[in-house]
């Protein structure tokens, strides 16, 4: 009897708790709020640690919103908490908390690379998380108080929080380039404090605390901007080796720039030039790449010594012919000074980085590199190199991709490893079908990676109907220096159209003697090994069952993890082992060792055990003790919002991946599907109502949403190849087209469930939330684990299926209008 006086007394305050538009607006900044800080951190992460850990870190943070809604069913204090004191302390807490949080993470030494090296990484990682998790979970807490005490207002809610999501893309690629990391952080707490005054605004008894506490932090945060990395320094990994040059030699750095995907430190180099070009050194990330900038401050000096440099190989032959060169991924223009050198007659080169083509082509120019950018013949393009070429109709003598990158964290906002799609199968049928019938084909990569490369260009040439010739392919490597030891990061290969004569050989290996480099197969000498196996095979099968330890099978656009080479069956303790005990060889590692895969098995594990201590074991505890919550059917409300939390995350991830290609810059990507989605979802949410009233019968929804998913899935590869050639506005305005109708009906799934509890059952709205941001997690791990392992397509299935299952699911939910 007295339960059911405590749930009367509940529904009465409830009833006189009243929704109003400044709780909307309110709610729409802290949502923005939380996805700028997740954007911030996923970039200031990768700068700090690496790109992996980045995505298990925030990953692990995001359980906080998990655990909030938990929090709001356990805990009595809140239960009885008055709504308009509640969010505007909280949210005031929160925006002090991202401060706070990030200024600790970056005193702790965290190095993920010592983790089975040093004991005490045990006692930084849990501290770390717990500091990282807490502004998500605050954040977590006052959405779900709104979803939970406004329950019949959930349509609008649901739709200000997307659209406060959506809306933290812009702010984040505006906000970025202009203030960096740290400042992003800033923004964060700036849009937190706004929040905070907007619920202020209500009537409460701690309503001047509140906006107070939101003017001295609009004060401190305002003060922070003056300098945000001087205040909010980050952390830099003693892993990284360049990141430390860079904090042990301040008199060498020349410059920082930032943008939404990027940090780039431009530095001198203190060494001995080994020609006549010395170089600045841009480092990405704090060393998660590098590239090198050559002093050419006028025209090309014919009589100075030439570039010491490999990718003069790929010109060295051509230095006669005038050559018509394409560079994918030019960095700091060193390829394209090869290419000069060599008399080249036309230079394209494309760079995804807008800050490497500013600093060579505006920055830098007067003084160090205007005798590349000014050059007639070049034409510095900033794209992606795969989406520019395929819009194009041009053949080229010389096609080069010296090291250009393929794993890259991007901003996504669903925590993935977001792949490019520069070494797939597809891509280099592309760069061969561009290539003229003498031309040559030059890449680089890490030894580690050869084989498969090699056994993907010649697999390429067979699907193109080309001529196999046996002596297409010559082979080097630069002899691995100390660091190294056994393993060169630097390894070629030059393939040939026609083939390469002996005349040709002898001059390779004679330019290769002098750049210091290491001739491993070429086809006079036929080194036995490997490489001889697979350029001589008739078929890849025959290779792949030689060498069954190794990935030899091309990466696909369905399945394009170029540097995914250990199945995730074969990641054991000692696999984890050697790849968390590299300490300051972790460059090194990243090509050499499973680290994504450790990666992704080890955040599976903890993400699963995190939620069962901290989600559903105190759910449990409290639904047992609590005798009117035990009647009330619970399961299905669980698995309901569970299904619905993996399938869009598994959506959003699918669509951020497959449209990187179409759209080319990772900005285009992340503005066009990212805001997309939760736009045009919120749109969808706050209609739900009068869609389900027009459709008669709910279940119609899922299955268009079913239906959708699966046609983009299924015809994407199709579709953006017929569309490969219209300008970047008619293929972002394509993209939206194509997005925007299943994101909608994707908005409609969610507050439909939430109508549907009853006003009795509340504390399963605050569940709803948890359980649909664990699985949200949870999906953000899975879909690029069965990507990896068996491609987009079926993944894209996967999700199409789950929201079927919840279409079955919601059969069985008891509407709470029809109950009334």
């Amino acid at each position: 009897m007295s339960s059911k006086r405590n749930s009367f007394q509940k529904e009465t305050v409830f009833k006189k708790e009243k929704l109003t538009v400044m709780h909307k607006f309110g709610l729409m900044f802290i949502s923005l709020s939380a996805l700028m800080l997740e954007f911030t951190l996923i970039r200031v992460l990768s700068v700090s640690l690496w790109y992996h850990f980045a995505f298990m870190i925030i990953s692990i943070a995001l359980l906080g919103i998990g655990i909030s809604g938990v929090t709001i069913i356990i805990s009595k204090r809140i239960a009885k908490a008055e709504i308009n004191s509640f969010l505007t302390i909280t949210s005031i807490i929160y925006a002090v908390s991202i401060i706070a949080s990030f200024s600790a993470i970056n005193k702790i030494p965290f190095e993920p690379f010592s983790l089975l090296l040093d004991s005490s990484q045990f006692i930084y990682l849990p501290v770390y998380y717990i500091l990282i998790t807490l502004p998500f979970f605050l954040a977590g807490l006052i959405i779900g108080q709104l979803f939970t005490r406004f329950k019949t207002g959930i349509n609008e809610l649901y739709f200000y929080d997307l659209v406060g999501a959506g809306l933290s893309c812009f702010v984040f690629i505006l906000v970025l380039p202009a203030f960096g990391g740290s400042g992003g952080i800033v923004f964060a707490s700036i849009l937190a404090c706004l929040g905070t005054l907007l619920f202020g605004t209500q009537p409460s008894r701690r309503k001047y605390f509140g906006m107070f506490g939101a003017m001295i932090m609009l004060v401190i945060n305002g003060l922070f901007l003056i300098n945000p990395e001087t205040f909010l320094p980050i952390y830099i990994s003693s892993n990284k080796v360049y990141g430390n040059y860079i904090k042990e030699h301040p008199d060498l750095m020349l410059q920082t720039r930032w943008n939404s995907f990027s940090k780039v430190d431009v530095m001198k180099d203190d060494g001995e030039a080994v020609d006549d070009y010395p170089v600045y050194t841009a480092i990405i990330d704090a060393g998660n790449s590098t590239t090198n900038i050559p002093k050419v401050p006028n025209l090309l000096d014919s009589g100075a010594r030439p570039p010491f440099d490999a990718s003069m190989l790929a010109m060295y032959l051509k230095r006669e012919d005038t050559a018509k060169v394409f560079i994918v991924g030019s960095g700091g223009g060193g390829e394209i000074l090869s290419a000069l050198t060599n008399n080249a007659k036309s230079v394209t080169a494309v760079e995804i980085n807008p800050i490497l083509n500013q600093l060579i082509e505006t920055d830098l120019a007067n003084y160090w590199t205007g005798g590349i950018t000014r050059d007639k013949r070049v034409k510095i393009i900033t794209d992606d190199a795969r989406s520019w070429l395929r819009g194009k109709r041009i053949k080229y003598d010389v096609i080069i991709s010296a090291h250009t990158i393929s794993a890259s964290a991007t901003n996504s906002g669903a925590m993935s490893l977001v792949e490019n799609y520069i070494l797939t199968e597809e891509a280099l049928r592309e760069y061969l079908q561009h290539l003229d019938i003498n031309g040559i084909l030059y890449i680089t990569r890490p030894e580690p990676q050869m084989p498969r490369l090699v056994a993907s260009i010649k697999e390429a040439q067979k699907l193109n109907g080309g001529s196999d010739l046996k002596n297409q392919f010559y082979i080097f490597k630069r002899p691995p220096s100390e660091f190294e030891k056994d393993v060169s990061y630097l390894t070629g290969v030059l393939f040939k159209k026609s083939g390469f004569d002996e005349f040709d050989i002898q001059k390779l290996k004679t330019m290769a003697a002098l750049l210091n480099l290491e001739t491993i197969y070429d086809p006079t000498s036929k080194q036995e090994g490997i490489f001889k196996d697979i350029i001589e095979s008739n078929n890849i099968n025959d290779i792949a069952g030689k060498y069954p330890v190794l990935k030899l099978y091309p990466a696909t656009d369905d399945n394009p993890y170029f540097e995914h080479n250990t199945d995730f069956t074969k990641i054991n303790f000692g696999s984890i082992k050697e790849s968390f005990s590299q300490g300051d060889r972790a460059m090194l590692s990243l090509v050499q060792k499973p680290v994504a895969e450790s990666t992704l098995v080890i955040l599976l594990v903890q993400t699963i055990l995190i939620s069962a201590l901290l989600i559903f074991l105190p759910i449990y505890v409290k639904f047992r003790k609590d005798p009117e919550i035990k009647k009330v059917k619970k399961g299905k409300y669980i698995i309901y919002f569970a299904l619905l939390g993996l399938g869009y995350i598994i959506i959003e991830i699918c669509l951020i991946q497959k449209f990187t290609l179409f759209l080319g810059q990772p900005v285009y990507t992340m503005l066009t599907v990212i805001s997309t989605m939760l736009i045009f979802s919120g749109i969808g949410s706050m209609l739900s109502d009068k869609v389900i009233g027009l459709v008669k019968n709910v279940k119609v929804i899922y299955i268009i949403i079913a239906v959708l998913t699966a046609v983009i899935g299924l015809a994407n590869a199709a579709l953006f190849e017929s569309l490969a050639r219209q300008d970047i506005m008619w293929r972002v305005i394509i993209s939206v087209a194509m997005i925007a109708p299943l994101a909608f009906f994707m908005g409609i799934p969610f507050p439909f469930g939430m109508s549907t509890i009853d006003n009795n059952s509340r504390f399963l709205v605050a569940y709803g939330w948890g359980v649909n941001g664990f699985f949200s997690v949870l999906g953000s791990v899975l879909v690029v684990m069965l990507s990896m392992s068996f491609g987009f397509k079926v993944v894209f299935i996967v999700s199409a299926l789950l929201y079927l299952s919840a279409m079955l699911v919601s059969g069985m939910l008891k509407s709470e209008k029809a109950a009334v």
